[in-house]
């Protein structure tokens, strides 16, 4: 299965979520998020195309990104208490995602992601609820940091 958008009914740009990819994709690249694999960096990037994009739409993309920041800012300590390997502050993916993820989910509580499913010759495309896809996207991430 492979995640592609969530089915809201909101379109325009969103810029912040691109550019927070971006950004977090360099930051990996350059070794600045020590704990995290290249699996790991793959799926928050997924995971903040799939809940930021629908957050930044309905928020916003000042209130997102500051938010997104804020998050950041805050879980890059968080990451640090935990991990003395890493220093005073830490780069942090997973944890500004994840509540991206929750805040998606207070906005929109019944939306769904619609996600592609290849079959040999065929291609099938499968809504699943948010929720869903949330707890798939995390269970995914701890597995990913047993590898």
């Amino acid at each position: 299965m492979i995640p592609v958008r969530d089915t809201q009914d909101l379109q325009g740009p969103v810029w912040a979520t691109f550019g927070l990819i971006l950004v977090n994709l360099v930051l990996a690249i350059a070794g600045e998020v020590p704990h995290l694999n290249f699996w790991q960096v793959l799926v928050a990037l997924i995971g903040l195309w799939l809940f930021g994009r629908y957050v930044e739409l309905r928020l916003g993309s000042l209130v997102f990104l500051a938010i997104y920041l804020v998050l950041a800012g805050l879980t890059g300590f968080l990451v640090a208490a935990i991990d003395d390997e890493v220093g005073r502050w830490a780069v942090s993916l997973f944890l500004p995602v994840l509540a991206i993820g929750a805040i998606h989910l207070v906005l929109a509580p019944r939306s769904r992601i619609l996600t592609m499913v290849p079959i040999p010759f065929a291609m099938s495309f499968v809504e699943i609820p948010t929720v869903a896809m949330l707890v798939a996207w995390v269970a995914l991430e701890v597995l990913l940091t047993a590898v």
